[in-house]
């Protein structure tokens, strides 16, 4: 094979569940001669090696990993936590779930709490950047989608993501790019600010319009884009295109062109950013950035098995690239 295998392809290759795989894997007495040497025969076919998981099993670990998200209403989160779960189980791990709802006292709590409990390892995404977090030291800890001082991180690459929207909109012939962004306070949401002025600030500029007055701040708590895209819509030269910083709140701005009569592609350009499912289902759908979920999921939970087994080595950082998904609410700026 040319990847390496996995207790997957054991699974599927012996005919049995992974739960069968990974209870022969840690010597259970509740399995059958049959079905031990299916699994013993398709790991020795396969030439699997179950190095890591074995050796935890081996040191009697729990088989639990805790996972602490800041926002499990927001669609972005609860994908990357099906995700998460689904890579953890495969790996032979049950998970513990936290949701911070954006609060630092809540979620240094659960961080507590799933240490107490022996979880073997972390996946966190801090509700705001954080310089350091209270965690024992032999609990493997890995950041997820933002940053957090000397720990691994798995992410999108943000800034180049929200650089290739607006791109994009550049591309079509959009000059006068506006955009609805939220609090500086979190990595993620200046690195895509970052990635929009890159690009939009010097052709703004060119144009004699001021940048700061094409871009809306809005709070972490309303992520809904209809207060901001109006203030943008009501400037004067109105923007020919809007890249918001969320998909939640690209969604906004669809509303409320529609709200004053704007259409959107042929007045009025609209890109997110994330490709929850609520993209493709809003009119017109929704072009935007997809986030690698299934990818960020799987790196961060062999991350955490990495450094399970070795917390001594530096911090790692995993910076995956998104994905443009183009669709129906961008095309060229109307004419004159």
């Amino acid at each position: 094979m040319s990847a390496m295998p996995t207790m997957r392809d054991v699974a599927r290759v012996a005919g049995v569940s992974l739960g069968t795989v990974s209870r022969v894997i840690n010597d259970h007495a509740d399995v059958s001669p049959d079905l031990r040497r299916k699994v013993e025969d398709a790991i020795r076919d396969l030439e699997y090696e179950p190095n890591v998981l074995a050796r935890i099993m081996r040191r009697q670990r729990t088989g639990t990993l805790g996972i602490v998200l800041p926002d499990l209403t927001a669609p972005f989160f609860t994908e990357l936590l099906k995700e998460a779960e689904r890579a953890a189980a495969d790996a032979g791990f049950a998970v513990l779930v936290g949701n911070s709802s954006g609060s630092r006292d809540i979620e240094g709590a659960y961080l507590t709490r799933f240490a107490d409990r022996g979880v073997d390892g972390m996946i966190f995404c801090p509700s705001e950047d954080v310089q350091a977090v209270d965690v024992p030291r032999r609990l493997g800890l890995v950041a997820i989608d933002r940053e957090l001082q000397g720990f691994d991180l798995v992410s999108c690459d943000h800034e180049a993501g929200a650089a290739a929207a607006v791109g994009h909109l550049f591309e079509l012939g959009h000059r006068r790019i506006a955009c609805i962004a939220a609090p500086p306070t979190v990595s993620v949401f200046r690195q895509r600010l970052a990635g929009y002025r890159t690009v939009a600030e010097p052709a703004l500029r060119e144009l004699g319009i001021a940048p700061e007055r094409y871009v809306q701040v809005e709070s972490l708590d309303r992520q809904r884009g209809l207060e901001p895209a109006h203030a943008l819509l009501a400037q004067e030269p109105r923007p020919t295109a809007i890249f918001a910083c969320s998909d939640q709140q690209a969604a906004g701005v669809l509303s409320a062109c529609a709200e004053r009569g704007l259409r959107c592609p042929e007045d009025v350009s609209v890109i997110g950013f994330d490709d929850i499912p609520l993209a493709a289902m809003t009119t017109p759908r929704l072009s935007t950035v997809q986030q690698p979920i299934e990818a960020i999921a799987d790196a961060a939970v062999a991350q955490v098995l990495t450094r399970i087994e070795s917390r001594e080595a530096a911090p790692q950082r995993r910076i995956l690239p998104g994905q443009l998904r183009l669709r129906q609410s961008t095309a060229p700026p109307p004419a004159g």
